[in-house]
């Protein structure tokens, strides 16, 4: 029994690889069925025939920003005052409108973060995130660890 399901699977295979490997041309001279032109499968059908040939099914996404955290200094005594360096790029040149800065510690922000400080005062290991969205709603979220040993005094 395990042998027909490899032969069943090698065949199902090489037809997929037939397909795949058949030019594209013999592929769009193959005769279809035109849906009716007053149906939504058919305007889009339409749209399809009229688009240009490098538009045709191809999907334009925006490309996602990216942002990238340093927390400087990582590691150290409690209180621990650690600033946040951050770098944002925004490919599709739109903007970052706003950020959400969580701490880890219970601590949150919605400032621009430019160069942004925050202080430990609890020993504990921290994942800092800030998230940026742009102005035309696409986000992106970078970390940072944070290890705040106990202090002195402690």
């Amino acid at each position: 029994m395990a042998h027909a399901r490899i032969a069943v699977s090698v065949g199902a295979l090489g037809v997929l690889l037939a397909l795949a490997l058949r030019p594209a041309q013999s592929l769009a001279q193959a005769p279809q069925e035109q849906p009716d032109a007053a149906s939504p499968e058919g305007a889009a059908a339409g749209a399809m025939r009229d688009a240009p040939a490098g538009a045709r099914g191809r999907i334009d996404l925006p490309t996602p920003p990216l942002i990238t955290m340093t927390a400087v200094p990582g590691y150290g005594s409690a209180p621990l005052a650690v600033g946040f360096f951050v770098n944002t790029v925004d490919p599709e040149g739109k903007g970052f409108v706003s950020y959400v800065w969580n701490f880890g510690d219970g601590q949150v922000s919605m400032d621009p973060p430019l160069t942004f400080f925050h202080t430990y005062k609890t020993p504990g290991t921290y994942v800092a995130t800030v998230n940026a969205t742009t102005a035309d709603g696409r986000t992106a979220t970078a970390y940072a660890g944070v290890t705040v040993r106990p202090g002195l005094a402690d």
